[in-house]
């Protein structure tokens, strides 16, 4: 199940009966549920937090009779989160995550452990982080529209934490092979923490489309090589690119004629004009669009390439598109 009711399955039977108190329009809104051992609950709706009471109600300062999570009851979540199976998850938490089967991914804060300069575990788990997953079926119906119905772009999806980046590109991962303009796109994802397609055993949670292939938890730079070796894509799509191996895979794969939708994490304009890493995918003349989404709003900005590549390089040089639209809201 998705959403917040999705992960109100994973809680402990105290927490899952207080958080069920809240009302649904305010829980449907929420967008990370944060738990420190020994210290408030705390609520992420739109960017700001709010501490919950034991009557279900939030607030945005700490209320007389909020809810605390002690040490004992942190202990019991964070192995329900598990599956009770720390080794299990080993490798994720050894990145600072855990991914449940609902494509929900939790941040944990935890004391690395090394052995002769090699870490080898975390202890000491002090916080957790549950972001929600929501899934919104033809969210991109707009982007796919303008961009893809005479057009097979590169495209760019920038903006910050829960500003929708992932669930953007999983929907046009599912339009794109699914028969969107009469056509079945080959599509392969690359699910780093398995966010896009909430992969659990051999299924997928969530729809990604019928034309796509999944590569679960491969390293993005690892994926994007096994998908242009083995799976013949015409569409790779990836999140949080951030490192030069990524980028070099990314530039092999063009040179086989693969087309990219991919995120970067980005504040603002001024960000994604200054931001390291555009520079360097924006410096291979591959990409058309920059989508920068707003993390109020939720809606798409369309910027073409070319605009951003100006501000950066201060030329267009030799432009990827034949037409400049500069901004576009949808």
């Amino acid at each position: 199940m998705l959403g917040i009711s999705g992960v109100f399955e994973y809680m402990t039977d105290n927490l899952r009966l207080l958080l069920e108190k809240i009302d649904f329009e305010v829980a449907n809104k929420i967008c990370e549920i944060r738990i420190r051992r020994n210290q408030p609950l705390i609520l992420v709706i739109r960017n700001t937090s709010y501490f919950l009471d034991e009557s279900g109600d939030v607030y945005d300062c700490p209320a007389h009779n909020i809810v605390y999570v002690d040490s004992d009851e942190f202990d019991k979540l964070f192995l329900r989160l598990c599956d009770y199976s720390l080794y299990s998850n080993s490798e994720n938490l050894k990145n600072g995550f855990i991914t449940l089967s609902n494509g929900a991914r939790v941040g944990v804060s935890a004391s690395a452990v090394y052995d002769n300069g090699k870490m080898i575990s975390v202890k000491d788990i002090t916080s957790l982080n549950i972001r929600i997953p929501r899934e919104s079926v033809n969210c991109s119906s707009g982007v796919l529209n303008f961009l893809y119905t005479n057009a097979f772009p590169s495209i760019i999806v920038a903006g910050r934490a829960n500003s929708g980046k992932t669930t953007l590109l999983r929907d046009i991962s599912r339009g794109l092979s699914s028969g969107f303009n009469n056509r079945y796109v080959k599509v392969a994802i690359i699910d780093e923490r398995n966010e896009f397609a909430a992969k659990h055993g051999t299924e997928n949670n969530m729809n990604v489309g019928i034309n796509t292939d999944v590569l679960t938890s491969f390293s993005k730079s690892t994926g994007i090589d096994i998908a242009t070796r083995v799976l013949s894509p015409e569409l790779i799509v990836c999140d949080e690119i951030s490192t030069d191996a990524e980028v070099e895979s990314i530039i092999q794969s063009f040179s086989s004629g693969i087309k990219f939708a991919l995120s970067v994490h980005c504040a603002d304009y001024n960000d994604l004009i200054n931001k390291s890493i555009i520079k360097k995918l924006l410096f291979t003349k591959e990409f058309s669009y920059i989508i920068l989404l707003d993390n109020y709003t939720y809606k798409p900005e369309i910027i073409d390439a070319t605009e951003v590549y100006g501000e950066i390089f201060g030329t267009y040089g030799n432009c990827f598109v034949n037409n400049r639209f500069g901004h576009l809201n949808f």
